[in-house]
């Protein structure tokens, strides 16, 4: 689980330095994918260093992808009237990193929650 949750943080790591670069306004709000793959990588660096401890570790990874979530989820609606009916997105580099962040924490917590109801069936 730590090695999927570690894939996932350094992606979204490379997701806000990649959107933070490409956008042109230097705003730190491009960043923050990135501070929430900094505080994953973090707890599962910190879950490696006490094993005995990687399942709170890995339900706090799981928070953290949840408030990843929770603050990204406007975001399907303006990428589904997209998709769908052809809408404008207002602001287009901000809605596709928010998109992508969403998606990324969603498959998170899915694997995570797969991984929890394995566990409980050994």
């Amino acid at each position: 689980m730590n090695n999927i949750f570690q894939k996932i943080g350094l992606s979204l790591i490379v997701l806000g330095i990649g959107f933070y670069i490409i956008s042109d306004s230097g705003s730190i709000t491009a960043l923050i994918p990135s501070f929430l793959g900094a505080i994953v990588c973090g707890f599962v660096f910190l879950a490696g260093k006490f094993p005995n401890q990687h399942r709170h570790f890995a339900h706090a990874n799981l928070f953290v992808f949840a408030m990843g979530c929770g603050a990204t989820y406007k975001s399907v609606g303006a990428v589904c009237a997209y998709l769908l009916h052809g809408e404008t997105l207002t602001k287009s580099l901000a809605t596709i990193e928010q998109f992508t962040t969403f998606v990324l924490c969603l498959a998170a917590i899915i694997l995570g929650v797969k991984s929890f109801v394995d566990a409980r069936k050994k």
